[in-house]
């Protein structure tokens, strides 16, 4: 018998089939671990696959099995040259040291070395025994099953979308039975005219099962489900409670029950065309129910003439502004009568439909459409009729906003004290007679060395967003039970939650401390798509980018937006203005002590844990081993491609391992550049804030990269030095990006 074999054609498409279904296990990883790129796998299983089809003996693949996981591991993880021994000596070192922690299933000490030599070579050798069982037996309906179960399980208890990938599975797991039966049946039928009509007849029926119950699944009509997303449902939810149920993100007027388990929602809302980015804002909310938000007293102006009437001091006065012009066109299939806009309104011009006014929410400052004038009969028969705003909703097109932006003065917030006028300490301090003790004592405990409001506000922010307690998830989210505080359960129970559980929480701990805060709600900025002809940009905002936002009531200055959640960046502008030598509020430092780097996983990418330095200790391969490998290189008479090496980020990575400079500004000037090689350029006049929110990365880096940003623009533009404490603080989150960041 050759060497080689000739397969069939068959045995071909079964082997396309059985990578398919291994492709389904493996794409969750990418999604529900840390891993950074999935080809390594994906090229371990076509390898196996086409090794096990094409050659008949299974004692010689195992040999070029292993010279091309030798040369994978290579390609992904050293830079040295292949036919060096270097690389080798390194890996057998790490190997031998590691096996012990294997054993003890201590995986976290392991070497990344260590830990990717031994997955690819068990991920091979469960390979090669499926290919046995499913190409060779023909015994692939348990693993269809199997592939059908783990998606399931993913799909309900892990939040991972894997409907796609079950509908796939069931297509790929039917087509691979159906070849193998083929197979089957075309070495029974030894005639060559019975053997076209059984291959005929086969692959027929094959199809229209296919097609039918594909078809069925898809076109038939469903009933809604009956119980809750099984996620909420475990983790806490009323099972009669709606908020329970997955629901799509998105701008809603209704608030009075938070929480729940949300699905992102990529629906274009409105193109703006501004010349300085900001959050959009439509309405705001001051009473807290415990479980959502609603409005209290409301006082209201109409204003038949939107087009000639002017706004001044809505939302704060004393400050720097800067001016905004935005243009807004609704484009998608949702509209509003709601005007957003951005900071604080001056004017809205250019409407359509034109016959719009509006009804203005003095205390909330929202502006409300409504489709023209109407007479007004007021009671009594003596009374004249009053020309007033229809009580028809209006929902515009488009329009122009004018408005005007603060850059606040650190200094004047901090000094701004605490004389609140009566009516809004009445208002802005309410909180629920159920509200659980606990809240205000971890309030307290947050902000027990901030002497002023203002200190205390970013306390408590920073604690919200980089003390590394809470995470931002909105699919695996559960709900408070009947009778619990949704800001009690998200702070001691869950900690994980979206921009609602964050500023809620930020405005009741405020609250507990006489602090007068409100619940705003709106839009992000959006994504910027390109500028017009006056350099002006373009967003596009859509239904995930719906945000919630805390503002603050400071005397004398009146309310000033604050960003609790960890993965947005508040646009607003604040000048660092304070003359003394110690800042004046406390730094916003993540609790690095209590925390461990997260396990990355199978992440092939990721540089060793210890950067470039030398290591301690260096092991000498034996000679046994050089025979073995050279015995391996012989038999299989195969040679291995070089690896095209990024030479900037390796250049990068050991200027920021060798060079452990004191200046903060030039290690943070590095790390940036080695994202901007490892990510996505920064455009052409885009701040480092703006560059940090468009990266599409995990948010406990971006949680990192913004701290770090908002320290180096202090240092830069605040001219303020860092505490010694902060610059350690700033050290340990460059070390451990330097650790998670991979191409």
């Amino acid at each position: 018998m050759s060497m080689w074999k000739q397969p069939k054609i068959l045995e071909w498409v079964s082997a396309l089939f059985l990578f398919l279904l291994l492709r389904e296990w493996l794409l969750p990883m990418q999604q529900l671990t840390d891993t950074g790129i999935l080809w390594p796998f994906f090229v371990i299983a076509a390898g196996v696959l086409f090794i096990d089809v094409w050659i008949p003996y299974r004692g010689l693949t195992l040999p070029i099995k292993l010279i091309g996981l030798l040369w994978l591991l290579h390609t992904t993880l050293f830079d040295t040259p292949f036919f060096g021994t270097e690389w080798l000596v390194e890996l057998y070192g790490n190997v031998l040291r590691d096996l012990p922690l294997a054993l003890k299933q201590n995986w976290a000490d392991m070497s990344l070395v260590s830990r990717n030599a031994m997955f690819d070579l068990v991920l091979v050798i469960l390979l090669s025994m499926l290919t046995y069982l499913v190409l060779e037996q023909r015994q692939g309906l348990w693993f269809v099953f199997l592939t059908e179960l783990y998606l399931c399980v993913l799909d309900t208890f892990l939040p991972y979308d894997a409907s796609a990938g079950i509908v796939r599975t069931l297509i790929y797991g039917f087509l691979l039975l159906a070849v193998s039966h083929l197979m089957k049946m075309t070495s029974i039928a030894t005639l060559a005219g019975k053997r076209g009509r059984v291959l005929g007849n086969s692959l027929l029926a094959s199809l229209m099962i296919i097609v039918v119950s594909v078809g069925i699944g898809y076109a038939a009509p469903k009933k809604d489900a009956s119980w809750p997303d099984p996620i909420a449902f475990l983790t806490g939810s009323d099972k009669n409670a709606p908020v329970g149920v997955m629901k799509k993100v998105g701008y809603d007027n209704n608030d009075e029950r938070l929480g729940g388990p949300f699905l992102q929602d990529d629906t274009l809302v409105f193109v703006a065309t501004t010349n300085e980015r900001s959050y959009w804002r439509g309405d705001s909310k001051d009473l807290y129910t415990g479980i959502g938000w609603e409005k209290g007293k409301r006082e209201y102006e109409s204003i038949l003439d939107p087009q000639k009437y002017e706004w001044k001091d809505s939302l704060f006065h004393g400050f720097e502004t800067k001016k905004v012009n935005a243009s807004l066109e609704f484009k998608g299939p949702q509209q509003f009568a709601t005007v957003f806009y951005p900071g604080q309104l001056n004017k809205v011009s250019n409407y359509a439909p034109p016959n719009a006014t509006v009804v203005y929410d003095l205390i909330h400052q929202q502006l409300e459409v409504r489709a023209g004038k109407t007479n007004l009969i007021q009671p009594g028969s003596n009374e004249k009729s009053v020309i007033g705003p229809n009580p028809s909703l209006l929902k515009l097109n488009e329009y122009h906003v004018e408005a005007e932006v603060p850059i606040v003065s650190e200094k004047a917030v901090t000094q701004a004290g605490t004389d609140y006028p009566e009516d809004i300490k009445e208002r802005y301090l309410q909180l629920p007679a159920t509200l659980p003790p606990r809240v205000k004592e971890l309030a307290q405990t947050v902000t027990k060395d901030a002497k002023t409001p203002y200190e205390k506000v970013r306390a408590i922010e920073n604690y919200l967003r980089s003390s590394g307690k809470y995470k931002y998830e909105t699919k695996d989210v559960p709900v408070p039970q009947n009778g619990q505080d949704f800001v009690d359960h998200f702070l001691f129970d869950s900690m994980r939650g979206y921009c609602d559980h964050f500023s809620t929480s930020m405005a009741v701990m405020l609250r507990t401390l006489d602090i007068p805060t409100r619940w705003v709600k709106g839009f992000a900025p959006g994504e910027r798509v390109g500028t017009d002809g006056q350099n002006n940009e373009i967003m596009e905002i859509r239904n995930k980018d719906a945000h919630s936002w805390v503002e603050v009531y400071f005397p004398e200055h009146g309310w000033i937006p604050f960003e609790a959640t960890s993965t947005f960046m508040s646009p607003v502008r604040f000048h660092y203005d304070l003359q003394t030598e110690q800042p004046q509020f406390p730094i916003p430092l993540p609790e690095l002590g209590n925390t461990t780097t997260p396990d990355r996983g199978d992440g092939r990418l990721d540089q060793l844990e210890e950067g470039d330095s030398a290591s301690g200790k260096r092991f000498s391969i034996p000679w046994q081993v050089n025979v073995g490998v050279i015995a391996l290189l012989a038999v299989a008479g195969m040679a291995a491609l070089r690896r095209k090496k990024d030479i900037q980020v390796w250049w990068l990575r050991r200027q920021m391992n060798s060079d452990r400079s004191t200046h903060y500004k030039e290690r943070y000037n590095l790390l940036m550049r080695m994202v901007e090689s490892i990510y996505v350029r920064r455009q052409a006049g885009e701040t480092l804030r703006e560059y940090v929110s468009r990266l599409t990365i995990p948010g406990d880096k971006r949680q990192d990269l913004r701290y770090l940003t908002e320290m180096y623009e202090r240092a830069v533009y605040g001219f303020q030095e860092m505490e010694q404490k902060a610059r350690t603080v700033a050290e340990q989150l460059i070390e451990r990006l330097l650790r998670q960041l991979k191409p």
